[in-house]
């Protein structure tokens, strides 16, 4: 089950962003994301699944954006057959709501939130290595982008850049799989990480008061 959402005065990409922002919460799993920029234009896709509450039940959340359309593809799948169409509404109306939320956002603000949502969505993908192939390079790689990304916007997040150098220090040089009594940890600080940085993101996104 699909609908279109416009992105109204935002671009592709940062609508992309708003929205895999909007639909991303700790308890999501992100498993599968793509964007491509091209002289054509932009392209992005991410799906995020997560149980419903109460019930044993997923919901798979896909979105897709082309700048050949100026909207959002949202589609939804599992959960309940006669819930589908409340559960597809409410998202929707949510990523809505969040779409002019950041298109209100002055300048830097937008921008550094932008750069922050991007990191969101890195640490999600090591969190999603981690749980999959939690192999000491490969998530070494991950939290390391994430790392390198944030100290690039500075500002409230350099706690968490503080954080994640110790938590790189002894994955750095190692080989072969994480072991299974050391990931929880790491998917514990990766979690609180994520949470921290949603904070801001909303901070950023809802105190519009302050000049460029």
């Amino acid at each position: 089950m699909s609908t279109e959402i416009s992105i109204g005065q935002l671009s592709p990409s940062l609508a992309f962003g708003a929205a895999y922002f909007c639909v991303s919460s700790i308890g999501t799993r992100l498993t599968n994301i793509a964007e491509t920029y091209t002289e054509e234009g932009f392209f992005g896709t991410a799906t995020v699944s997560f149980r419903i509450p109460s019930t044993k039940d997923r919901l798979e959340v896909t979105l897709l954006v082309d700048s050949k359309t100026p909207t959002i593809q949202l589609e939804i799948m599992g959960g309940d057959d006669d819930k589908r169409p409340t559960y597809l509404n409410e998202i929707a109306k949510r990523i809505t709501e969040t779409l002019e939320r950041f298109s209100s956002v002055p300048g830097v603000k937008l921008s550094h939130a932008s750069k922050a949502v991007v990191v969101e969505r890195k640490i999600d993908e090591a969190l999603n290595q981690l749980l999959s192939d939690p192999d000491y390079q490969k998530v070494y790689v991950q939290i390391a982008d994430a790392r390198e990304r944030l100290i690039r916007i500075g500002g409230d997040f350099q706690p968490a850049t503080l954080e994640m150098g110790a938590i790189l220090t002894p994955l750095a040089g190692k080989n072969g799989p994480i072991p299974e009594e050391n990931r929880e940890e790491l998917a514990l600080n990766l979690l609180r990480w994520k949470k921290q940085i949603k904070k801001v993101v909303n901070q950023l996104t809802t105190e519009t008061d302050d000049e460029d």
